[in-house]
């Protein structure tokens, strides 16, 4: 099973008609944390397209090897990220948005986001939509995922 199969990659959105926005840019988010959210009501960047919800995931897709990658933990109004990421949302009630967090930004797919980004015809190392859409999920129970992210989880509390 591919991440298309139970995923949405980059939702359409509709910002249009917001009097605001609140906006998460690529620099604003480091390896899982929120560092900042722009309140804007005017200058919005062109790059302000990504419609976001809770449990939303965003993987940088510009210098994949910094970690700008972010799973949005709150429903807050106008919430908006950057073109700068691929936007992933799961349709699919058999994968826990936590669990494909983790596996998008686990260290071996954040190695082959960079390689392909370097070899990118960009201004920047970049990669498009198409290298997360196509990669292979590991078929497994939701006891199961649950299980990897409580173990993840209680990893990243002893690390901080």
């Amino acid at each position: 099973m591919k991440v298309k199969d139970i995923a949405i990659i980059n939702p359409k959105s509709n910002i249009k008609n917001f009097e605001y926005i609140n906006y998460i840019d690529t620099s604003s988010v480091n390896d899982g944390s929120l560092d900042t959210v722009q309140f804007l009501n005017d200058d919005i960047p062109s790059r302000a397209q990504r419609e976001l919800r809770k449990d939303d995931i965003l993987v940088s897709s510009v210098r994949p090897c910094l970690k700008h990658n972010y799973l949005v933990k709150t429903n807050k109004d106008n919430l908006v990220g950057s073109t700068g990421f691929i936007h992933v949302r799961i349709n699919n009630n058999n994968w826990l948005p936590k669990y494909l967090y983790y596996f998008l930004t686990s260290e071996k797919n954040v190695k082959y986001y960079d390689n392909v980004a370097n070899f990118s015809q960009t201004a920047y190392p970049s990669f498009n939509k198409d290298l997360i859409e196509e990669l292979e999920l590991p078929c497994i129970l939701l006891s199961q995922q649950q299980h990897i992210v409580n173990i993840l989880m209680t990893e990243v509390s002893y690390a901080m």
